[in-house]
């Protein structure tokens, strides 16, 4: 009986140990320069654990080991922004932010708490409401558990940002843009005076950037108004998309000014949070703004 349960202990440390690895960070080695750097909790051990990007292209999320080997913190950002969204310290040992995922809506993270099985919480991120429930209940449902690494970096869509663990001092999340999307730091006080806003997103209407479009911009644009986001205009063609769905090719004609042309399919990728990549420019739902006009309804 002892040699049984030996054998199959030592079955269960190999599990563990598959599960526990790191997936190696594979650095871009040009292309890229330094943009941001995120700073995990404050105390002695932590380190980041996993990153994981939305794929909705709204949020990162990062696992920070606690104090003791019997937490762990789990903390979201948003993209692009890297605000802190929601943080929490959980008593459940790990998070398998593989096996983990946001809903549509952006409102709910399910995140898995086992190595070895389908158990999840459903985290409210508006009112920071925790429960457990079934995986037939997350949006991917009830998947096979299999052996995975836990990645320390990640790419943004298109590639734009690449996110990883700071290979020296592993409780820092540090942030790489491409090269012709980046734009310097500048000050509060030039923020303010430029875009009213203390964490606005920066654009280079020249090289990219950026965007987020406001519920108010949305509704302007399916109205036929035409916007302008940080300098870049930018309109809807409800015509852009023929009866077979082919997209009809579009430029500025010679001596036009640049605008961003929207057609039906970005309209309603916007209506669901999805972010996309519009040439050099990442293209986003204003969360914020969103959250502040649901009072107002």
């Amino acid at each position: 009986m002892k040699s049984i349960l030996l054998s199959l202990s030592i079955v269960f440390f190999t599990i563990g140990t598959l599960f526990s690895q790191n997936q190696p960070i594979n650095k871009p080695t040009k292309g890229y320069r330094f943009q941001y750097r995120i700073k995990g909790p404050e105390f002695k051990k932590s380190e980041v654990l996993e990153l994981m990007v939305d794929e909705y292209g709204n949020y990162l999320v990062a696992t920070f080991r606690g104090e003791k080997s019997s937490y762990v913190y789990l903390i979201i950002y948003n993209l692009y922004s890297w605000d802190e969204k929601y943080k929490i310290k959980l008593d459940d040992n790990r998070c398998e932010l593989y096996n983990s995922t946001f809903d549509e809506s952006g409102d709910f993270f399910y995140v898995n708490y086992d190595i070895y099985r389908n158990m999840f919480k459903e985290i409210n991120l508006k009112t920071g409401e925790i429960r457990k429930v079934d995986c037939s209940a997350t949006p991917k449902g009830c998947r096979k558990i299999e052996s995975q690494f836990y990645k320390l970096d990640a790419y943004t869509i298109g590639d734009n940002y690449y996110i990883y663990r700071d290979e020296k001092f592993e409780n820092y999340i540090k942030i790489l843009v491409k090269k012709e999307m980046y734009i310097p730091k500048v000050d509060e006080e030039t923020v303010s005076a430029n875009y009213g806003l203390k964490n606005a997103l920066y654009v280079d209407p020249t090289n990219g950037g950026v965007i987020q479009v406001t519920p108010e911009d949305l509704r302007n644009l399916k109205a036929g108004i035409e916007v302008t986001k940080n300098g870049v205009p930018i309109f809807y063609d409800a015509n852009a998309v023929d009866a077979a769905g082919n997209i009809v090719p579009y430029a500025p004609a010679e001596g036009e000014p640049f605008k961003i042309r929207f057609t039906t399919n970005e309209i309603k990728k916007l209506d669901k949070k999805i972010s996309f990549v519009y040439q050099n420019f990442v293209i986003k739902l204003d969360l914020e703004a969103l959250e502040a006009e649901k009072p107002k309804q």
